[in-house]
């Protein structure tokens, strides 16, 4: 065995013993599970579940029907849509007439599981619900025609779109959502409707502690489902229902409070360093707390809405006020629950005002900024006074720096992993000015796409930060798992002066040190970087503009970059992928400032008003 093929080894070892022994010990009891074949006898694929759901009249179908996809994409499909086709490809999902557990994580022959996944996630079936409340009186007979076709191609645990807990939970709170938005139909439910919801309570269960060894949104979703189907059934559900309901809801409190503590840190950062998930998870709390003041439940122990409150905070502070936009932090999947009017993916603003509501009590805007579940719940939000303003704060322990005025913000990535990093992206900067992301991060484009694309968009080259040697800042030991984290050698910082430093040593003993300042509109950045062998190289992606390079200056009608170095640096732009959306990308210039030595970098962002 070679040198390198035992320092991989021991950084394996090293990086399971973070993830946790008995997070590591569960995954792979779960898959010894499935390969004996357990889940199959546990979880008996079964009859489809019967109608009617919401109602007694069925649509006809229909040859073509706009569906969206990922909150961005809009592909013509049949009405109801084909439950197990890739869209992009029109690859069908193979065996889905199978158990759930003998069906793959990865099929290349299918691309990326989530385009199948996505149709059986219900996003739709709130909206089309929603719909009907505001006058569409065709859609409440669309909707039922698609959920008896669902139910009669996915009979219990039996293809694909069984496969996953969190996929399950998920339908069952956009079932709930949508119910409330038809007449009669919360108080008043369907026997299939009920039958729909227990059912996928059951398949959750068995599976529930897999979800919570991710510590992720898995685990967050699943025991949001359990506690709030359990409450509903409680109450309308049949006798039979309602005897399990009990120990699921109480099952679904306990792991729902257990998880709030655990990934959601004092500062309001999220365990997945990702705006997208944070918001998904936010919008999960949100509706689960206001169905808990509906069924009349008892609320939660003081520090779930301790954390809650503390997140809300940090996706306010996130956020451009004015476009609602947030930086493309982490991993992005597309989702974006409860989107009811069909609203821009990229606008936070609706979430954060629910959060707001829901939690703090207060409006992070006026009237102007709502969201559909506000109404649904008779919320009313001109009873609230507003929030104050996000400032600029250090939250050390998820590991963020961010400086607001009124111009714009700048975020700092601090080197800090507590849990498992799914990009290598620390010390990457996001500006913002006069509601333009001018410097961003690339985003993640998919999960299941071509190799140089896995290895692109999580990697070091896709952010705003220093790459040594070509490779990234922590080496990969899977497809979604990075080795020897980060930690940080400083943190310091004056937020009040507009200045804050820190830096990293890397498994290779490379060295990179930031200091950041910002002051009224302007950012400088001084970049010192030592103990690589070949080359350093400092990125920056850029905001869609008329760039020109000229020695070291980069400017454009609003804005010029300004590089100063004492040691030998070359300038040169390039152009490499950006994705802000699910699998969608575009090319954007990136500049690239390139050095062979050990040395110091200043760059300053001065803006043209």
């Amino acid at each position: 065995m070679t040198r390198k093929q035992i320092y991989l080894r021991w950084l394996k070892l090293n990086t399971y013993l973070r993830l946790g022994l008995p997070n590591i010990a569960t995954v792979a009891l779960y898959r010894l599970a499935k390969q004996a074949g357990y889940y199959k006898h546990r979880l008996p694929v079964g009859q489809p579940i019967q109608g009617p759901f919401f109602s007694d009249t069925v649509a006809e179908p229909e040859n073509c029907f706009p569906f969206s996809y990922f909150s961005f994409h809009t592909i013509q499909a049949t009405s109801p849509p084909d439950w197990f086709i890739n869209p992009w490809n029109g690859t069908r999902c193979p065996d889905s007439d199978r158990h759930w557990s003998a069906i793959p994580d990865f099929m290349p022959e299918l691309g990326d599981i989530k385009t199948v996944w996505e149709a059986s996630r219900f996003d739709w079936l709130p909206c089309m619900a929603w719909a009907y409340r505001n006058g569409d009186k065709e859609a409440l007979a669309r909707l039922e025609l698609w959920l008896r076709d669902w139910a009669k191609q996915n009979p219990v645990n039996s293809g694909v779109n069984w496969k996953c807990g969190q996929e399950a939970s998920l339908r069952c709170l956009n079932m709930l959502a949508a119910a409330l938005s038809i007449d009669k139909c919360f108080d008043h439910p369907f026997d299939g409707f009920l039958q729909f919801l227990s059912t996928h309570l059951q398949r959750i269960v068995p599976t529930l502690r897999y979800a919570m060894a991710q510590d992720n949104n898995h685990g967050v979703s699943e025991a949001a489902a359990l506690f709030a189907v359990g409450q509903y059934l409680r109450i309308h559900g049949t006798p039979a229902q309602q005897k399990k309901a009990e120990k699921w809801s109480q099952q679904g409190r306990s792991w729902l409070e257990n998880r709030i503590k655990k990934l959601i840190m004092p500062d309001g950062s999220f365990s997945q360093h990702s705006v997208t998930y944070h918001r998904f998870t936010l919008d999960i709390l949100s509706f689960v707390e206001l169905l808990r003041i509906r069924l009349e439940a008892e609320p939660f122990e003081a520090l779930f809405y301790e954390r809650i409150k503390a997140a809300v905070r940090w996706l306010h502070t996130m956020t451009d006020s004015r476009t609602g936009d947030a930086p493309n932090l982490g991993p992005n999947d597309g989702a974006y629950l409860f989107n009811l009017q069909g609203g821009e993916y990229r606008d936070f603003r609706p979430s954060i005002q629910l959060g707001a509501a829901v939690f703090l009590q207060r409006a992070a805007w006026p009237n102007e900024v709502n969201h559909p579940l506000l109404k649904v719940f008779s919320c009313d939000l001109s009873k609230f006074p507003l929030l104050n303003e996000a400032g600029s704060s250090i939250m050390a322990q998820g590991g963020y720096a961010c400086f607001r005025d009124n111009s714009g913000f700048a975020l700092l990535r601090l080197p800090v992993y507590r849990f498992r990093p799914s990009h290598a992206d620390a010390l990457h900067l996001d500006l913002w000015h006069n509601e333009i992301n001018w410097v961003r991060d690339a985003g993640s484009y998919s999960y299941n796409a071509d190799e140089e694309s896995l290895q692109y968009f999580p990697g070091t080259v896709s952010h705003n930060s220093i790459c040594f040697d070509n490779r990234d800042q922590m080496p990969r030991l899977g497809r979604f798992l990075f080795g020897a984290w980060l930690q940080p050698d400083e943190v310091s910082g004056d937020m009040d002066a507009g200045m804050v430093r820190s830096g990293y040593t890397d498994y290779s003993g490379a060295q990179h040190i930031r200091e950041v300042q910002y002051r009224q509109g302007r950012c400088s950045v001084t970049d010192t970087f030592v103990g690589f062998t070949q080359e350093a190289v400092i990125r920056w992606h850029l905001a869609p503009a008329d760039w020109k390079l000229d020695n070291r200056a980069l400017f454009c009608d609003q804005m010029k970059l300004l590089v100063e170095a004492e040691n030998d640096i070359t300038l040169s732009l390039t152009e490499l992928p950006e994705s802000r959306y699910y699998l969608d990308w575009h090319n954007v210039l990136v500049l690239e400032i390139r050095s062979a030595e050990a040395g110091t970098v200043k760059t300053s962002f001065i803006f043209i008003d």
